[in-house]
């Protein structure tokens, strides 16, 4: 007998009502009743037409399951119960009927040679067939024949069969034959399944992300978690989401700036190379930003993320806190000047160092200030409005002014900003239904 998980067991040990129609006294029909009261019968069983051969084999084995109570004696005997067998409605018959010997004696191979006969007989009712073709996939599932659990469920899903996870099921059997495409294509109607039954687990976008991951489908892995976070506001989520994104894109530094930003506000900064990963953003042209810089190193220090013993941060830290003093001394003076430019560039540039400062306000005013004058082109002539404009959404967004917000992120068009925004836009659907907080997230 072959050794079985409980999921098979649980499946396929069913006993099936034994029909016996050959036994049965034909019966008088009913009266059809007069009157108001008057109810259409309901439709006939379907007549079995049994060899008497078979009856003669099939009866003595029956009692010995039913009346003796002896299911071992009956599956020694079923072999004459077999070789009795003269058409569909013999076969079907002696499916059932080693479907509960094999329940009573617990063997499941005995129990598949049942569901073998069932599946062959011509005359074995739909819903009957549709059942046990999943069954005996659940069985090749549990005994690892991937490729026979993968073809049987997926004949049972076209015949109509539904629930026990099918989908699921069907989706980690292709998985185990490398098939991750496939597989995730069958986690996506598992998905699908759970939503239009009201519920969400959780377990299968995690596993779709990771099987679009294993074939570097970064995009697709971020948007399984996407989807989670639509749900979920979650910082492992947020975490893995931006970090997928990330990996799917081939961003300029202040795009992955505001990716980094984004992980910090949701608290999805979880390893030393993201800590990392911020910082090269923040410094890619010496420390620029280094209020941000000491804020973030402070945050790494103290939840041990980060050592301070490590020489790359301990530098960056170092460096950041020397300019930060003078930075903060020299700030208050950029306003005006970068107010009265007719150029729009230095505007955005003195905006962005009061965002690094915690100065929303102050930064949400320069950033408008800087789109009022035109295109905001940097130096060397590179149209920098997008990024101008960004900013100012996120400004809002730390102000708490979500309407205003995403006014702006509707504004933005280039394709790695506009596919950053949509997590942004997330961000702010799950501030919007939070309860309201006394004090606005930061991202420094």
């Amino acid at each position: 007998m072959k050794s079985v998980s409980k999921f098979a067991l649980t499946l396929s040990l069913l006993a099936l009502p034994l029909t016996a129609s050959y036994a049965v006294a034909e019966e008088k029909p009913a009266k059809e009743k007069k009157g108001k009261d008057k109810k259409e019968a309901a439709p006939a069983a379907p007549k079995r037409n049994y060899s008497k051969p078979f009856i003669a084999a099939y009866t003595p084995v029956v009692d010995l399951l039913n009346k003796q109570k002896n299911p071992a004696g009956a599956k020694a005997e079923f072999p004459k119960v077999v070789a009795a067998i003269a058409n569909d409605d013999d076969r079907y018959e002696a499916g059932i009927l080693a479907i509960n010997i094999g329940a009573g004696v617990k063997d499941l191979e005995f129990q598949e040679q049942g569901i073998d006969l069932l599946l062959a007989s011509a005359t074995t009712p739909a819903n009957i067939k549709t059942e046990y073709t999943f069954r005996k996939g659940a069985i090749a599932y549990d005994g690892k024949n991937f490729v026979n659990a993968e073809k049987l469920m997926i004949e049972a899903y076209n015949m109509g069969h539904r629930g026990n996870n099918i989908e699921f099921l069907i989706s980690n059997a292709q998985s185990q034959q490398n098939r991750d495409a496939d597989a995730i294509a069958w986690l996506g109607k598992a998905i699908e399944a759970d939503k239009a039954a009201g519920k969400v687990n959780k377990a299968y976008f995690v596993r779709a992300a990771n099987l679009a991951a294993k074939t570097k489908n970064y995009a697709g892995a971020a948007n399984w978690y996407k989807q989670l976070l639509a749900n979920e506001n979650n910082p492992d989520y947020w975490h893995d989401a931006l970090a997928f994104f990330d990996r799917s894109l081939t961003l300029n530094p202040e795009e992955e700036l505001d990716v980094m930003r984004l992980m910090r506000v949701t608290n999805g900064l979880r390893f030393q190379q993201e800590y990392a990963q911020y910082l090269d953003s923040l410094s890619y042209i010496g420390v620029r930003y280094p209020a941000e810089a000491v804020s973030v190193l402070e945050e790494g220090f103290a939840k041990g993320v980060i050592s301070r013993n490590n020489v790359t941060f301990s530098e960056k830290y170092t460096e950041a806190k020397a300019r930060l003093t003078e930075d903060t001394a020299t700030l208050a003076g950029t306003v005006a000047p970068a107010k009265a430019s007719p150029k729009g560039m230095l505007a955005s540039l003195t905006a962005d160092s009061f965002f690094s400062h915690k100065k929303y306000d102050t930064a949400k005013e320069l950033y408008e200030s800087a789109l009022s004058k035109g295109p905001v082109l940097d130096k060397d002539g590179k149209d920098q409005t997008e990024r101008t404009r960004f900013r100012l959404a996120m400004s809002k967004v730390m102000l708490g002014d979500y309407a205003g917000a995403k006014a702006d992120f509707a504004l933005i068009t280039g394709a790695n900003r506009k596919a950053i925004a949509e997590y942004w836009l997330m961000y702010i659907d799950h501030l919007s239904k939070a309860p309201a907080a006394p004090a606005a997230p930061a991202t420094t």
